[in-house]
């Protein structure tokens, strides 16, 4: 993930400084149509009708562009052919086709230096710039935007001041100088604000997230990426839109908020498809390749990382940063021979008379014969072109057959670690399995109630405990528990913690829910100081004690409550708030009596249920949620409480992956 998502951040801040965009299109072509406005006035119109379509469709300003490159060289308006020039660089611009885009800005900047049109001499060089940023020279991004910079200071042009400043902070943010970057970045949208100018807004709110990401504040990062994403919207700006959306995404990443990463992400994925922003497309599809990656789906993470190695191949080839450091020497060469040709034109005009006179006649005898000449030296020079075509095709060809075999080679890799991991990860199931009392048990002491046992993974960190007391046959002690972490490391958390159970209640014979859990904490302890590595792993957990003949319930929980519902209403009784395992100043566990009723209902349960994200805003369901929940199935039989819990879920979780292990246990007495 080096690569930024800088591609609408740029374009949008360049740009507005070449920008007139009116809100009425159809006044512009009003304008545009009338035959008694200038013709000046009128391909103004024009250019800003075109520019109006950049972000929506690019394709649409290409060919406007064109149309309006040969009216202007039609009537030799060289100021209208300079601004059409930059309309359509703008529109390869926006396409990721950046070697077309600077061969148009160059011509542009050509034109307006020899008609001294300072401000678009600025316009040119802060569009170069971008260009340099777009391929990651910043260094001489920097050289180009502050020359536009300094142009438009001088004129006291705010839009070009504006978008300048803008660029110059986008060029220090990928120098790792943030400080600086910030400064100009504050400048930048306080000069859009006081113009009104919401792109430019948008594309600074944009810039600003950028370097708050660079600074590791991501709770700032996704203040601005927001506020330029609403912008966006607003403006119906689908290039903005996409980009803000993949840079939310990118912060939520970083925050490790894996579904709500994947749903921006996802998102500007399909969008940047829709408009055809390749750029922006491969940078999500890295992004993605990184979310599913660490989210341990590495089928999926494969899969887009081959798509992300088509979209760079696709972009960039491997020259297309030599041949624009070349675009720039020929630039350079050109304009140098155009002053020498100032400087000595008069004196090459009688040379040339003198020479044209004495070789008329030559000329004219050796006509057939060059022609002769350069009909062959032609055919040996489109031969040449062919063959150092088939050349380059052939080595392209060669090249693809390589990466796909590599990629081929590293698919076959990870699937077969993968068989490994997974065969391991069963096994390792079978064994928690066997710590977790049978369901014929369960029937036997608690016939009238429901597990509700769902793990994230093949294995949990969540687990449910029942044992009998020796000495008293009426009593039954259950519990929910929830380990440190989910999968294989919460897995063997559990075999600990319930090992220590175990041990507790059979082997030092306690009975009493509070003192079982200080033995059991104590227990763990011992276990974890084994390590030589510090190990602060523990387990929260609601445990009861029922006496099934005189309904007396003895309770203690560790950061997890104990709800009881008797005549519709929810009775909780709150736990002691610490946690099985090593903390700083421990307490003992508090025991509660409770004389249940007939038809109470107990409910016993872990934190993954109401932590679990969906909806249609991808929020957390939340305590209060499951709270209605209960109270609303708690008068249903057992087995139609289990169905409803579990259809809840689903409706709620919809195609968001599960994010903890759930255990919710339901007794009816």
């Amino acid at each position: 993930m080096k690569k930024r998502l800088l591609n609408f951040f740029i374009i949008s801040s360049l740009l507005t400084i070449n920008q007139c965009i009116s809100q009425n299109i159809d006044s512009l072509w009003r304008v545009y149509n009338n035959v008694k406005t200038p013709d000046s006035t009128r391909l103004e119109a024009f250019n800003d009708i075109a520019w109006s379509l950049l972000y929506t469709n690019p394709d649409s300003t290409y060919i406007l562009g064109h149309i309006e490159l040969e009216i202007a060289q039609a009537k030799k308006l060289k100021k209208c052919e300079t601004k059409a020039l930059n309309t359509i660089g703008a529109s390869y611009q926006v396409k990721g086709n950046f070697l077309k885009a600077i061969d148009f800005y160059q011509q542009s900047l050509k034109i307006r230096e020899e008609l001294k049109d300072l401000k678009g001499v600025a316009s040119s060089l802060a569009n170069i710039g971008s260009i340099y940023i777009n391929i990651n020279e910043f260094e001489k991004a920097l050289e180009y935007q502050l020359r536009s910079l300094k142009l438009a200071e001088q004129m006291g042009n705010k839009e070009s001041m504006a978008s300048s400043l803008n660029n110059i902070g986008i060029a220090y943010t990928n120098l790792n100088e943030n400080q600086k970057a910030l400064e100009y970045n504050q400048r930048s949208l306080k000069m859009y604000e006081s113009l009104g100018d919401k792109q430019g807004i948008s594309a600074c709110y944009a810039n600003l997230g950028n370097t708050y990401s660079n600074l590791g504040d991501e709770n700032k990062a996704l203040e601005y990426q927001k506020k330029s994403n609403e912008l966006s919207k607003e403006m119906g700006d689908k290039h903005g839109e996409s980009s803000s959306m993949g840079a939310i995404g990118k912060a939520y990443f970083k925050q490790k908020k894996y579904a709500l990463a994947l749903d921006y992400l996802n998102k500007a994925k399909e969008l940047a498809h829709e408009i055809e922003d390749l750029v922006s497309e491969k940078e999500v599809t890295e992004i993605l390749y990184e979310t599913y990656k660490e989210m341990g789906n590495h089928i999926k993470a494969l899969e887009l990382f081959e798509k992300f190695v088509v979209l760079k191949d696709s972009i960039l080839k491997d020259d297309n940063q030599r041949k624009i450091a070349n675009k720039e020497l020929e630039y350079q060469y050109d304009k140098k021979a155009a002053a020498d040709s100032v400087k000595n034109g008069e004196e090459r005009k009688v040379t040339h008379a003198l020479i044209l006179a004495k070789n008329a006649q030559i000329e004219q005898d050796n006509t057939q014969k060059w022609a002769l000449y350069g009909g062959v030296c032609l055919l040996i020079i489109f031969g040449g072109i062919m063959y150092n075509r088939f050349r380059m095709t052939q080595r392209q060809k060669e090249i693809i057959e390589i990466k796909s075999k590599e990629t081929e080679e590293q698919k076959e890799i990870i699937e077969e670690k993968q068989k490994e991991i997974l065969s391991s990860i069963s096994y390792a199931k079978r064994l928690q399995e066997a710590i977790l009392p049978p369901q014929k048990l369960i029937k036997q002491f608690l016939p009238n109630s429901f597990f509700f046992y769902k793990p994230k993974d093949i294995v949990a960190g969540d687990f449910y405990w029942l044992e009998t007391d020796k000495q008293n046959s009426d009593l039954l002690l259950f519990a929910a528990a929830d380990c440190t972490g989910h999968g294989v490391p919460g897995a063997m958390v559990s075999v600990v913690c319930s090992n220590a159970l175990n041990r507790t209640v059979n082997e030092f014979g306690i009975t009493e829910p509070g003192k079982i859990l200080d033995k059991v904490s104590e227990l763990v302890i011992e276990t974890f100081e084994k390590s030589e590595s510090e190990v602060n792993d523990g387990m929260d957990i609601s445990l009861c004690a029922l006496d099934k003949k005189s309904k007396l319930l003895k309770w203690s929980g560790a950061n997890n409550p104990l709800w009881i519902i008797r005549e519709k209403r929810l009775i909780e009784y709150k736990p002691t708030k610490q946690a099985i395992g090593k903390v700083d100043i421990p307490v003992p566990f508090i025991t509660h009596t409770i004389q249940l009723q007939e038809n109470d209902v107990i409910y016993a349960f872990t934190d993954g249920y109401a932590d679990q994200f969906g909806g249609e805003k991808g929020k957390k369901f939340k305590l209060s949620s499951l709270h209605e929940l209960i109270l609303s199935i708690s008068q249903l039989p057992m087995n139609e409480q289990y169905k409803a819990v579990e259809e809840t879920l689903n409706n709620w979780q919809g195609n968001i992956d599960q994010v903890d292990d759930i255990l919710i246990i339901g007794i009816r007495i």
